[in-house]
């Protein structure tokens, strides 16, 4: 099978390959061929031809969000901690009846692909039947790596579980499912010291991913200092549970020193950025210039439910608006959106974008849409700004 179609191919944060009449050659799943399609239609000449009319980009990797929030996305309304209290725990605590767990579940997934997003590393609930739930249905849908928010202290009664039972599911989730499981310290306020200590080693033993969340916003650093008096810095906390490491996402990361930074760049740690849940808890912004000086790898994401959708073009719209640095273009947009995040989910052999061999994961957007009178002589830069500027984008997933 060739696809035809307007081809848009992120290799790095720089370079995006442009195939303004292109074709993608596809067999069994995977991708055979890419190029310009009139070299692509002479080589193949067998091959039936579908002709998308489409721009085709590879399909979107979201590296942090939580699955548990979807339904009530978009319900922010002052900042991170009077928020989590009004609207997500409550929530969240709906998630240990099975049959809501299961509904949500599979409206999730569905949204999800219609949003065009094939891999993520996603947050649960505090509960086994959620977070199995998910791991079993994400493999049917795409690449998953998914974990239980831990809450051993400072949070609602009926959200917290006691250290020994915490440590007893994670052990028990880790053995079983392993590198697709995230051990997940919700962040340090809700996890007792020893909690995140022995379950940093759970994820050495078995290779897991860990996540969590850090710097997110000024009164969480504020509680993190009365909380953990000893630590230097919000990030010495995690340091010191030895929870840093090259398969750490943190998500935020805004209100970082010179001094955390360098941590995390000692220790591998990637970032999750997540610039719409940013702006709707008015949580800052994250200091780009740093990142990039000290460079720590990230990757983009939508955080639902602080993030108001689950549109990774609407986070590349977003990552555009709030930098300004000159690194900050829409091709490294497209790249933070697709390879970068599978790259931090250690994925990118076979998933990412369109390169030859890799799986044949894709979104088709109609060029019609664009409403550009001509892309013979066009950017990528150009193509991809037009693009995550379009209103009601129809968005269709292949796999």
């Amino acid at each position: 099978m060739i696809y035809r179609g307007l081809i848009l191919n992120p290799q790095s944060s720089k370079k995006c390959d442009l195939y303004t009449d292109g074709g993608l050659v596809v067999r069994d799943g995977k991708i055979i061929c890419i190029g310009e399609f009139i070299k692509i239609q002479k080589k193949y000449l067998k091959e039936k031809i579908v002709d998308t009319k489409s721009v085709i980009i590879p399909a979107f990797t979201d590296i942090h969000l939580h699955w548990v929030q979807n339904r009530v996305k978009g319900t922010f309304g002052g900042t991170l901690l009077p928020w989590l209290k009004k609207h997500i725990w409550p929530e969240e605590s709906k998630f240990a009846n099975k049959k809501y767990t299961d509904k949500m579940a599979a409206k999730f997934f569905k949204e999800l692909a219609e949003n065009g997003t094939r891999n993520a590393i996603i947050y649960s609930s505090i509960h086994k039947y959620s977070t199995e739930k998910a791991i079993i249905d994400g493999k049917k849908n795409g690449n998953f790596i998914i974990g239980n928010v831990l809450m051993d202290q400072n949070s609602p009664d009926y959200l917290i579980v006691s250290t020994k039972e915490e440590i007893k599911l994670v052990e028990s989730l880790a053995k079983k499912y392993k590198n697709a499981y995230a051990i997940t310290p919700r962040f340090a306020p809700t996890c007792s010291m020893e909690l995140m200590k022995k379950v940093a080693s759970i994820a050495k033993r078995y290779g897991c991913f860990i996540q969590t969340h850090l710097s997110e916003n000024k009164d969480e650093l504020s509680w993190v200092k009365a909380l953990f008096p000893v630590q230097k810095n919000y990030t010495d906390v995690y340091y010191k549970a030895d929870l840093l490491g090259k398969r750490t996402i943190l998500g935020h990361c805004i209100h970082l020193s010179d001094d955390e930074l360098k941590i995390l760049q000692k220790t591998g740690s990637k970032i999750a950025h997540c610039p719409t849940s940013n702006i709707a808890l008015k949580s800052g912004i994250m200091p780009i210039a740093k990142i990039l000086k000290y460079k720590i790898p990230f990757a983009l994401a939508t955080d639902i439910g602080a993030g108001p959708k689950l549109s990774m073009i609407d986070v590349m719209k977003a990552y555009l608006k709030v930098h300004k640095s000159k690194s900050v273009t829409a091709i490294d947009a497209l790249y933070r959106a697709t390879l970068a995040g599978t790259e931090i989910m250690e994925i990118s052999k076979n998933h990412g974008n369109l390169n030859k061999e890799k799986c044949a994961e894709f979104v088709t957007i109609p060029k019609k849409d664009l409403k550009l009178s001509s892309v013979k002589n066009i950017s990528a830069d150009k193509i991809i700004r037009t693009l995550i500027n379009l209103q009601n984008l129809k968005i269709k997933m292949h796999v």
